[in-house]
């Protein structure tokens, strides 16, 4: 070993283990973490060459380092997933909501290589770890070998959208993606229903001479991949910055004390829309200083019951036998309540 190899790994062995890892984005807002081991100096926005499973592919920079994780200890590893099972951390497995879930993956993954002979294996990656490395920083000419393989991409769509009304498949073809090598095209499409797509996936070997993959995504994940404004005017939140799906259900829009209209509540892939969980845990947390609702509190002009819980302004509404409403601060409620019940107890006693 030269004297500058050995430089090169004492500083890799000091470097924190959080400035490793490397967030890279690729088409349809796919991000993935990988190994900086070569320390290379990226800025977001760069391209750099990634290793995969079955050669190489290109991205850019999103983020250098990881503020969630702890770059004192090597549990770091274990938060990016180093280690998993491939099939643990697929994008796409399981995450609907337990009102309106997708239905589930069918042939996600399948795959044949370039003479049509299917390894049926998915991924095919087994027990190899999740976490890839970057090898280098790209050049003009591999940037310019991926914006050639984007125009391909939008040439291979219209050509399996012909081969899939040809053999008359009830699914729909959502996207298309060459490996940066092109030794892998991806073809993302949803589905209500089990399809045989063996024949398609045979014919389009036949035309593109390379291994293909036929990947099945929910609702969720198509509007990731295509993008899109929310009702709120900003980008859509899936496409902008999350990294993976939750579980959301109606519970989460009571909890927030808004009006069950699915409307209102659904997203432009027409599931719960992912930012009911956002503030959740802020609800669930505050709701615990408030009375249950329907408790009676004993005022001055009577006795009225607890209808609405006001959690941002920390107010409480109660409702009279007459219909009348009275709205009190939290705090007051909570001292009434409190004499209340010590006023029962020395009864009881």
């Amino acid at each position: 070993m030269t004297r500058s190899d050995q430089t090169h790994t004492e500083e890799s062995k000091s470097m924190p283990i959080n400035d490793l890892f490397v967030k890279v984005e690729f088409k349809g807002n796919r991000r993935e973490i990988f190994l900086n081991e070569a320390q290379n100096n990226f800025q977001t926005g760069d391209y750099a060459v990634v290793e995969t499973e079955n050669g190489l592919d290109l991205g850019t920079i999103r983020t250098r380092g990881c503020a969630d994780c702890d770059s004192t200890t090597k549990s770091t590893v274990k938060h990016h997933g180093i280690g998993l099972k491939s099939t643990e951390y697929l994008p796409g497995n399981g995450h609907g909501d337990d009102l309106n879930d997708d239905p589930p993956s069918q042939h996600d993954g399948m795959s044949v290589n370039g003479n049509g002979n299917g390894n049926g294996n998915g991924n095919g990656n087994g027990d190899s770890p999740v976490i890839k490395k970057i090898l280098r920083a790209a050049h003009h000419g591999e940037i310019s070998q991926l914006m050639e393989n984007r125009k391909a991409e939008s040439s291979a769509h219209d050509q399996c959208l012909r081969l899939v009304e040809q053999h008359n498949l009830n699914l729909k073809l959502v996207d298309v993606e060459y490996q940066f090598d092109r030794k892998k095209i991806t073809f993302f499409y949803t589905a209500d229903e089990r399809v045989d797509f063996r024949q398609l996936v045979k014919d389009l070997a036949a035309v593109f001479r390379t291994r293909i993959e036929m990947r099945q995504i929910g609702a969720r994940d198509e509007a990731r991949r295509i993008g899109g404004v929310g009702s709120c005017g900003q980008e859509l939140c899936c496409t902008r910055f999350m990294e993976g799906f939750e579980p959301i259900n109606t519970q989460y829009a009571k909890d927030q004390n808004l009006p069950i209209n699915p409307s209102k509540l659904s997203g432009s892939c027409g599931k719960l829309k992912c930012c009911l969980r956002f503030e959740w845990d802020f609800y669930a947390e505050s709701i615990k200083d408030f009375p249950t609702l329907g408790l009676p509190v004993e005022l001055p002009n009577g006795i009225a019951a607890i209808v609405t819980n006001d959690i941002l302004n920390r107010k409480v509404t109660l409702s009279f036998e007459n219909g009348s409403i009275e709205i009190l601060e939290l705090a007051e409620v909570q001292s009434i309540l409190a004499a209340m019940a010590e006023d029962s107890r020395r009864k009881t006693v």
